[in-house]
């Protein structure tokens, strides 16, 4: 089961990109969290389609700050930065990918992309940061969660 591959992930303090190939109820992933002390943020997609509406909805899920911008570069340095959370790692739960994955694939990417590059960053940090996806179909190269290890 896919939360439990993720209490695995949280206990070893390991940060990444997961595709959940299974739904898990957004209270199971806080309850997860919330072991570890890790700050739990949860995007929930169904309406999601476009760029605007992630950006809005990813700002207001994690708590930004007045100052970001509504753009792919503020998306970036807010991701990487965090001080207004003080916890010890974060996971972040995108529930329901598919409407933004099946109108603009390029914007989900580029999600992605900032997602990873937001992770790497907090590695040199020592601080875990991780990022669920769950949607019907794994965007390219996220490797998917289950059975207590990652899959490419």
């Amino acid at each position: 089961m896919a939360l439990e591959a993720l209490k695995t992930l949280l206990e070893d303090e390991k940060g990444g990109v997961f595709f959940l190939p299974e739904h898990a109820p957004p209270k199971d992933v806080a309850a997860a969290a919330k072991r570890v002390k890790y700050a739990y943020f949860h995007i929930e997609g169904k309406l999601i389609a476009r760029k605007e509406q992630l950006l809005n909805h990813v700002a207001t899920a994690l708590r930004f700050p007045a100052y970001f911008g509504g753009n792919w570069d503020a998306l970036e340095e807010c991701l990487a930065d965090m001080e207004w959370v003080d916890a010890p790692g974060y996971l972040i739960y995108y529930d329901h990918i598919d409407a933004l994955a099946n109108e603009h694939p390029d914007q989900l990417q580029t999600f992605v992309e900032i997602c990873r590059d937001a992770v790497a960053s907090w590695k040199e940090d020592g601080t875990p940061m991780i990022v669920l996806l769950s949607g019907t179909k794994s965007p390219k190269g996220v490797a998917k969660l289950k059975a207590g290890i990652a899959e490419d």
